[in-house]
């Protein structure tokens, strides 16, 4: 029967290396063979519903995992929110102008044509002034 107040000898502190070698060192060995992508959706799970259904989209998915595999280049300890917060804000300019490089460019729209007044004649040819046919509703 187990007794919790027995004090333990010195084989039963040691685990027997030579009964399960593998169950010792396994653990460690898997941690350490786990992708950056595999920790990545280990954790997506534990996150926000608004931050796990942003992640979904596979550009934002990969551009999250592309910065993860930089932090841990540079050493970043990802159970430490002070490191990952200094590491991007040290590299926040940078991070905005790849974001900016992946956005397509907008172009402003330009009217051909002469600009319509409210109480010019409307171009649908009603007769009417713009205010009162086509531009009612603006």
């Amino acid at each position: 029967m187990w007794n919790p107040f027995k004090k333990k000898t010195a084989e039963e502190t040691v685990p027997d290396a030579a009964a399960a070698p593998e169950a010792v060192h396994q653990p460690e060995e898997k941690k350490q063979k786990e992708s950056i992508e595999q920790r990545i959706e280990r954790e997506i799970e534990s996150l926000p519903a608004m931050i796990k259904n942003k992640l979904k989209d596979p550009q934002i998915k990969q551009r999250f995992i592309d910065i993860a595999k930089r932090m841990e280049k540079d050493g970043v300890d990802f159970k430490s929110i002070r490191q990952m917060k200094k590491w991007m804000k040290a590299h926040e300019a940078e991070l905005k102008a790849e974001q900016a490089g992946d956005l397509p460019k907008v172009e402003t729209v330009v009217h051909e044509g002469p600009k319509i007044g409210r109480n010019d004649p409307c171009p649908c040819g009603s007769g009417k002034k713009y205010k009162k046919c086509c531009g009612k509703d603006k």
